[in-house]
C-alpha cells in the first residue's frame, strides 16, 4: 500500500515538474491582425538592474485591456511583480504595440513556449532573457527567449518610453 502511494506521489511530482518549465516545442501561434478588445500583455525583462540601455534593464510591464500601463524597473521586477500604474495608453498606442507583438516571430527558433509563466525563471547559466504573456478571451500564450533580437529590444524600448523611462 505504501509503495503504491509513494509511486503515485512521485509520478505526480514528475508531472508537476515537467509542466512548470519551458519546452523546446514550437507551438504555432497565429495572432489576429486586429488587436483583440480585451488584449493584455505582460513582459518581464530579466536583465541588469544597473544597465544603461532601457531594453537591457530589469523591468516588468503590464498592459491591461483598458490601456492601463503598469511598469517597474530594477530589483524586484520579476514575473510575480504587479507594478504601479504609470499611465493610460490610447487606442492608437495599443494598436502599435499589438503590431509590434505580431512582428516578434513567436513560435520561431528564438522563442520557447512557457507552460507556467508564474513559475518561470531564466535558463540555467543565463541571467538575461524575456518572458512575454499575451492574454485575451480567445488566447493565452506565454513565451520566453534569451535572444536579444531587434524586435524584442524595440518593443521593450517602446514600452519604457511610454512609461517615461529613458537611457
Amino acid at each position: 500500500m505504501m509503495h503504491t502511494i509513494r509511486t503515485c506521489v512521485l509520478m505526480l511530482l514528475g508531472v508537476l515538474l515537467v509542466s512548470c518549465t519551458t519546452t523546446q516545442e514550437r507551438e504555432s501561434i497565429a495572432l489576429p491582425e486586429q488587436r483583440p478588445s480585451d488584449f493584455t500583455l505582460g513582459i518581464v525583462v530579466f536583465g541588469d538592474s544597473d544597465a544603461q540601455a532601457t531594453e537591457s534593464r530589469s523591468a516588468r510591464y503590464i498592459i491591461e485591456p483598458d490601456g492601463t500601463l503598469r511598469a517597474s524597473f530594477g530589483e524586484g521586477s520579476g514575473g510575480l511583480t504587479y507594478p504601479p500604474i504609470t499611465r493610460r495608453l490610447d487606442g492608437a498606442e495599443l494598436d502599435a504595440i499589438w503590431d509590434r507583438v505580431r512582428s516578434l516571430g513567436l513560435g520561431g527558433d528564438d522563442w520557447r513556449f512557457v507552460r507556467a509563466p508564474e513559475q518561470f525563471h531564466t535558463q540555467m547559466g543565463s541571467e538575461r532573457g524575456y518572458l512575454l504573456e499575451i492574454r485575451s478571451e480567445v488566447l493565452f500564450s506565454a513565451w520566453s527567449t534569451d535572444a536579444d533580437t531587434r524586435f524584442i529590444q524595440t518593443l521593450t524600448r517602446e514600452l519604457a518610453s511610454l512609461a517615461w523611462v529613458t537611457d
